[in-house]
This record gives structure tokens, sequence and C-alpha cells, in this order.
């Protein structure tokens, strides 16, 4: 193992435990809204997934901690433009939050959050050349759009639509999460290849 592999590995590790607490979040407000009708399904599957995610991190985070500490060398043009996204995301959550609540749509709020959140990925792809991103992104946004129709139609209650767009919202967590892990496994697996060749 060399300098290169933990500088390499801080990435998906770092996206795994983004990952894991946005999942912890979406599912907490998703079981929130439907105050046990689901029997806490959908939570215990989620939560589930969240230990193993959390199992993964520590794993891995352990055997990086015997690597050499360097200096990430992250295109600081790229650093710069993800920075600029985020925090044009959470202006853009505060401004709608504020717009909804001065029209009395506050029932909005969460589906508008995860069309936010959803439409952010897409600066991501382009600006880290993510393919993913677009797919999460793609997602995210349908159910998003899908929360704010089935609310503005009121064709079912509003703590049911929460629950579906907090759900695929924590769906999408779980994907990038896996995602990060596969990446986390291919670099290692690929260093350990690539030592046993020398």
């Amino acid at each position: 193992m060399n300098k290169e592999l933990k500088t390499a590995l801080d990435k998906p590790l770092g996206g795994l435990f983004l990952m894991t607490l946005l999942t912890i979040i979406w599912t907490i407000v998703g079981e929130i809204s439907l105050k046990g009708e689901d029997f806490y399904v959908p939570g215990i599957i989620f939560m589930l997934i969240i230990f193993y995610f959390a199992s993964f991190y520590f794993k891995f985070n352990k055997r990086k901690m015997f690597l050499p500490k360097i200096h990430d060398q992250e295109d600081p043009k790229k650093e710069k433009l993800y920075w600029i996204i985020l925090i044009a995301e959470g202006v853009a959550i505060l401004v709608v939050q504020n717009i909804l609540a001065n029209i009395n749509k506050g029932e909005l709020f969460i589906p508008c959050f995860a069309l936010i959140v959803g439409l952010h990925f897409f600066p991501l792809a382009k600006v880290f050349d993510r393919k993913f991103d677009y797919y999460i992104g793609t997602w995210t946004t349908s159910f998003a759009l899908l929360g704010i129709y089935l609310t503005l139609r009121l064709s079912m209650h509003q703590y049911f639509i929460n629950a579906i767009v907090c759900f695929a919202c924590a769906t999408a967590t779980t994907l990038y999460g896996l995602y990060m892990i596969s990446n986390a496994k291919k670099i290692y697996a690929d260093e350990i290849q690539t030592n046993a060749n020398h």
C-alpha cells in the first residue's frame, strides 16, 4: 500500500460517509411522515443497509489509517465548482422554503427540497465527469416531480406523498453508497494486484 492508495480511498470513503448520513436523514423523515403505518418495514430495511455502510466505512477507514498521510491533489477548479454547486443548492432550498411559506404551500417543501437535491446532481456529473450522477439525479428528480404533482392534485394524503419522496431519496443515497463501496473495493483490489505483479 502506498500514498496514492490512501488518497484514492479518501474520496469513496468520504462519499460513503455522506451517503450514510443522508440515508439516515431521509429514512427518519419518511418514517416520521408515515407514523408507523408501514410497520417500519422500509425503516428497518434502510437501517440494515446503514449498518452495512457503517461497517464497511470503519473497516476500510481502519486500513487507511496505517497509510502515510499526504495532501489530496484535487483539481482546484473542480473543488471550487463543487462548493459553488453546494452553496447554490443551500441558497435555493432557503429561498424555496420562504416562497412556499409566503404562499401557504408548505406541504410542497419536501418534494421541492428533493427536486433541488436531484437537480444538483446534474452539474456535479458534468464537473466530475461521472455518468452515475446523471442516473441518480434523474431518479431523484423524477420522484420529486411526482411528489409535487400528487400534492397539487391532492390525490392522496400528504404524509404518504412525503414518505414516497423520502424513501425514493433514501434509495438514491443507498445506490450512491453502494457505488462508493464498489469504487473503494476496486481501488484497493487494483492496488493489491499491482503490488503482487511487482
